[in-house]
């Protein structure tokens, strides 16, 4: 099913929740306050960049938006493409008139791979004209996230930092450092 996953953008305390700056100062053995902003966007990089490589949010967001065309065929799930979830706020569609129709939660469960199914005994809407969108709650709760997930953005940081001008797209600059593949490989979902 192809599915469409808006980018929430990241509020301006979420690194820093996550990463204190003075953290990942102290990683990056830098004592100098010039390059703290320099610093904090490549601390968001990081971050992003393993949540993106893992499918998760590291710190609880809420508003995260799926969109497809329609609901999957009957006995199939709805995977959302970014966990661990904890809530669907809203489901909605357009019905076979154009008119929105906002679902029953109570008619949709929360399965245990980030994945939304119908109620037990329930199904997928029938009426879709298109335009699904769930609206749901994603990330670890606070304090929550994993240590080896965090460590992992540290390492990507240092090497951001140390390769910041860095425009070779061969060698070591350009690649994903081997220890945050391997920090970050048992949180990845498997692809069949």
């Amino acid at each position: 099913m192809i599915f469409e996953l808006l980018h929430a953008p990241y509020a301006s305390e979420y690194g820093e929740a996550l990463l204190p700056l003075a953290t990942c100062k102290e990683q990056l053995k830098v004592d100098i306050t010039d390059d703290d902003d320099l610093i904090a966007i490549l601390r968001d990089a990081a971050l992003e960049f393993v949540e993106q490589y893992c499918s998760l949010r590291l710190k609880e967001t809420a508003g995260l938006i799926w969109k497809a065309e329609r609901f999957p065929c009957v006995g199939q799930s709805i995977k959302l493409g970014v966990g661990p979830v904890s809530a669907i706020t809203a489901i909605e569609w357009l019905d076979g008139d154009g008119a929105t129709v906002n679902g029953t939660l109570s008619d949709y469960r929360l399965g245990l791979h980030n994945e939304v199914l119908p109620a037990i005994g329930g199904s997928w809407p029938s009426n879709v004209g298109g335009g699904v969108q769930i609206t749901f709650t994603a990330g670890y709760a606070d304090d929550a996230a994993p240590s080896s997930l965090l460590q992992a953005a540290r390492m990507f940081l240092g090497h951001l930092y140390m390769f910041r001008e860095a425009v070779t797209d061969r060698g070591t600059e350009a690649e994903v450092p081997f220890g945050v593949r391997q920090l970050c490989s048992r949180f990845r979902g498997v692809v069949i």
